[in-house]
């Protein structure tokens, strides 16, 4: 069996530090299981459209997630979210930032968050807002909302026995120096406390590995 997570945003936002993370996360916890994390993206570093695949289990073959295999979608943006929803499976755990980023070539409108938001809900049931720019903003340190994602997807792979907790915090200490890396643990918990009192443990269970 193999756990599929796709991570998704726009360039500047940290999504490959994050998809980096998560896989030492995992082979610092278990040597047992092989990751492969994969981005494929666009303009990344003028804010344009990018997707990271990330695979783990005992038996990952290929790099690439198939559209409509992935369990969990972790979003720092939702427009971005929107755009790769035909990658996930019909009972993902979709984990989206509540933060909307005009795309450069839009001319036109943009919907407002509670539209895209009731997208997400009408075609997926577990659907997760989380405030994580707003919380790295008040910490002052806007470049580490990722590390709220993080969080969020550890307690879920911690409930799998994927990870060890412990190792994983180990880990974001070698992000960062000084407030940086006290923000970054801080994003970190709140993500972590988020999964934890919103995903039932019974949702985290049906995830494949």
């Amino acid at each position: 069996m193999v756990l599929n997570v796709v991570v998704v945003g726009v360039g500047g936002q940290g999504l490959l530090l994050l998809s980096r993370l998560i896989g030492e996360s995992v082979i610092a916890s278990n040597t047992d299981i092989n990751v492969s994390v994969a981005e494929t993206h666009g303009l990344s570093q003028r804010g344009g459209s990018v997707i990271v695949h990330i695979r783990m289990g005992k038996e990952v073959f290929a790099p690439l997630i198939p559209r409509g295999e992935a369990n969990i979608m972790l979003a720092l943006e939702m427009l971005e979210a929107a755009r790769y929803l035909d990658y996930l499976s019909r009972n993902a755990i979709v984990a989206v930032n509540d933060k909307v980023i005009r795309p450069i070539a839009l001319k036109g409108s943009l919907p407002s968050k509670e539209e895209l938001l009731s997208a997400l809900k009408s075609k997926f049931s577990n659907v997760y807002v989380i405030k994580a720019s707003e919380t790295a903003l008040a910490l002052n340190a806007p470049l580490s909302a990722n590390m709220a994602l993080l969080g969020f997807i550890e307690y879920i792979l911690e409930v799998k026995g994927i990870i060890d907790i412990n190792m994983v915090k180990e880990v974001i200490k070698g992000v960062g120096r000084g407030r940086v890396r006290e923000a970054n643990l801080k994003l970190f918990n709140y993500g972590y406390n988020v999964a934890r009192n919103l995903v039932r443990d019974d949702i985290i269970n049906k995830l494949p590995y």
